[in-house]
């Protein structure tokens, strides 16, 4: 039986509400991060050709069953060291970059679409991170996020790639078929209206948000007005979402564990 870490209202994480759906803009980056290691992308090359982003809507959603399901984070949990087992040449510094990259991105999304988190509340959140790992058998995560800072930057310089998978991702992203993560809630009319839009927005936070070195590796260009108009994105959805209501921001589960922990608070 595998011990989860359970989060509740005095996490961070929990009030916070993890990502909202505007913040999956960033998501691209962690998926581009882990598909240029040459290990990952070997393993789920089959997957990403025939859907580029069903694995990365999976990932959500049992990302949410882990922080935030209760009695059902300990059989997620399960389910993911079985699946994990049965990927040819995974071992848990596969697992430890995934999980890296996976909250980097999301202290990425953090920075640059909410208000600044104070420096002791990172600290806790990326703990908490680490300690939910632990569930999956990642027993080596960097100690806090100075040593995570250098543990990313080393994989980069050191095993990232331009592996076949990227360009086929980066196409992807431009959504000429399938949907973006998250536009499931989106009634489907309006879907043709907003592609082009995402279209734009996945590209610019998936690459203008890399670490600068694993552009260069990838050969992926990116100009002053490039990130004057990531800029603009930016600004954008951080006006947007603080008038869209919170039960419409976060998805359903991170939105209930929110109005929890601020009941706990009270």
């Amino acid at each position: 039986m595998i011990m989860v870490v359970t989060l509740g209202p005095e996490s961070v994480t929990w009030r916070l509400g993890w990502y909202t759906r505007f913040e999956l803009v960033v998501l691209g980056r962690a998926v581009l991060m882990q598909v240029a290691h040459p290990v990952i992308a070997a393993a789920v090359r089959d997957g990403y050709r025939a859907d580029p982003f069903a694995r990365l809507t999976r990932t959500i959603t049992s990302s949410q069953l882990r922080l935030f399901g209760g009695e059902e984070a300990a059989r997620e949990a399960e389910r993911l060291v079985r699946a994990h087992a049965r990927i040819p040449g995974a071992d848990e510094e596969l697992f430890r970059w995934v999980h890296a990259t996976s909250f980097d991105s999301l202290l990425t999304a953090y920075r640059l679409l909410r208000p600044r988190l104070p420096a002791i509340h990172e600290q806790r959140l990326y703990r908490e991170w680490r300690e939910t790992g632990e569930s999956l058998g990642i027993r080596s995560m960097p100690g806090d996020l100075t040593e995570l800072r250098a543990y990313v930057d080393d994989v980069v310089a050191t095993q990232l790639t331009c592996t076949d998978g990227v360009p086929g991702l980066l196409e992807a992203f431009e959504f000429r078929s399938g949907r973006a993560p998250g536009s499931e809630h989106l009634p489907g009319a309006l879907w043709p209206l907003v592609r082009p839009v995402a279209a734009q927005v996945l590209p610019d936070f998936a690459v203008g948000t890399l670490p600068e070195a694993l552009r260069d590796k990838l050969g992926l260009e990116w100009t002053d007005r490039d990130e004057r108009r990531l800029r603009r994105w930016i600004r954008m959805i951080r006006v947007v979402s603080a008038f869209v209501p919170s039960r419409l921001l976060h998805y359903p589960m991170p939105y209930r564990a929110m109005v929890s922990a601020r009941s706990s608070r009270v």
